[in-house]
């Protein structure tokens, strides 16, 4: 199985994102006016099941995999799963192809050169991004990932009785969930999609409604919990709380906005160096906007935070904005308050027979 891959027929998708925090799970029928939300839930993990994108506790994923399935949909076989972090990569080029060339031969092969993981450990795939018929030019996105990572996820979810057809990357997933909060018309100049994870930050960038690259920051939502269990004598479940703005009226609010701006200041560093790398690249000043998701998207006062100190529009995911569901799905729980949580589980379904 590549990456990128082909989904076998059906009318519905489940995209399953697996956090180092929790699981995330949406199930969409494809319509022709659109899409339904057939099912969806999400559920934490026990600490430590996860740790920078290695699986520590394997047979406590697998359970926990196994009750949110059977608690969404026990009918749900065949998922759409996602790989992030230092075990993939990617990379845009743009290079000739003439008419008579073996385009996929020659696309790999530049891949193969450019990966930096050996290339006989890794899976490579690609994705024409577009042509310039006039210089007979191709911008192509190169995708590498090593297979040792992929086929431990790989038998994991075989192992928790699911069938993975499609393995994707987080970062084309957001991108996905994006676009259908656009309708079809991407905002034109540059948007950085920040997905704040709970140990790692990613930013996507957008340029012109097409993909341009992601960078990958370390600042996310367990530093902000840090921070708020230090400064503030919080508890890891309280300040856990706090960061989703579910807070009580025993919480300082003055000391919860320095603690987060405190926080937010490292985050921006990080993101200082992912703007400045775009702007190189690109030769541009400007970051036109910001759009957050992940549960670090709902962190108190962080979006005014974010607009003052880069100058630049921000505002929260809200992908189920964008689908259609019957309210009663979500029983008391007000669902913008979790919709930009399931933003790449949302851009997983999305995914269809025929991409």
């Amino acid at each position: 199985m590549g990456l990128l891959g082909k989904m076998r027929g059906g009318n519905t998708t489940v995209g399953l994102d697996i956090g180092n925090h929790s699981l995330k799970i949406v199930k969409l029928r494809h319509q022709k006016d659109g899409y339904f939300l057939e099912a969806t839930g999400i559920k934490e993990l026990p600490k430590g099941t996860i740790e920078g994108g290695e699986i520590k506790k394997r047979d406590a994923l697998i359970d926990a995999i196994t009750h949110l399935v059977n608690q969404c949909d026990p009918s749900i076989r065949e998922i759409v799963f996602s790989m992030s972090g230092h075990g993939i990569i990617s990379d845009k080029i743009t290079f000739k192809i003439e008419d008579d060339d073996n385009a996929e031969e020659l696309i790999l092969w530049e891949a193969s050169q450019r990966s930096p993981f050996d290339v006989d450990d890794i899976t490579l795939d690609y994705k024409i991004l577009r042509r310039f018929p006039d210089t007979s030019e191709t911008e192509v996105l190169l995708v590498a990932a090593k297979n040792q990572i992929m086929q431990s996820y790989l038998d994991l979810i075989y192992d928790a009785a699911l069938v993975p057809v499609i393995v994707d990357v987080n970062a084309f997933a957001i991108t996905n969930s994006y676009a259908l909060e656009c309708a079809g018309l991407p905002d034109m100049g540059t948007v950085a999609l920040l997905n704040i994870g709970h140990s790692m930050t990613n930013i996507t960038f957008i340029k012109d409604g097409i993909y341009h690259s992601t960078r990958d920051i370390s600042t996310a939502g367990e530093f902000f919990n840090r921070i708020l269990q230090r400064n503030m004598g919080l508890s890891s479940e309280d300040a856990l709380l706090a960061i989703k703005g579910k807070t009580t009226g025993a919480i300082d609010m003055s000391q919860l906005k320095q603690s987060v701006s405190y926080a937010a200041e490292e985050l921006s560093s990080g993101i200082d160096l992912a703007f400045s790398y775009y702007k190189t690249s690109e030769n541009t000043d400007s970051i036109d906007k910001i759009v957050l998701s992940g549960g670090g998207a709902y962190i108190p006062s962080l979006i005014q935070f974010l607009e003052d100190r880069h100058q630049t529009k921000v505002q929260i995911s809200n992908p189920l904005a964008h689908v259609q569901y019957n309210r009663d799905l979500f029983g008391e729980t007000d669902v913008e308050s979790i919709s930009a949580l399931l933003t790449v589980a949302l851009g997983l379904a999305l995914r269809k027979t025929g991409e």
